[in-house]
């Protein structure tokens, strides 16, 4: 799932986001990268209300898949 947010990032996130987008953090190994991005998501989380409410809208407004019954 992708989710596009219009939202205006403070200074915290933009120093995280250009940490996560940097040369470093494509060849760091997965333990660091889940560790950056857990705390930019976190900060997201605490902070940023209006992404919070965003991203629970979009879920709300998507649609389950139509699931199979395979055992009629």
């Amino acid at each position: 799932m992708k989710l596009f947010l219009d939202f205006t990032p403070c200074k915290e996130c933009k120093e995280m986001m250009l940490e996560l987008s940097s040369e470093e953090m494509l060849f760091a190994d997965d333990a660091t990268r889940a560790e950056v991005s857990s705390r930019f998501l976190r900060h997201l989380t605490y902070n940023h209300n209006e992404v919070v409410k965003a991203v629970m809208d979009e879920v709300k407004t998507q649609k389950r898949s139509p699931e199979f019954d395979l055992y009629k």
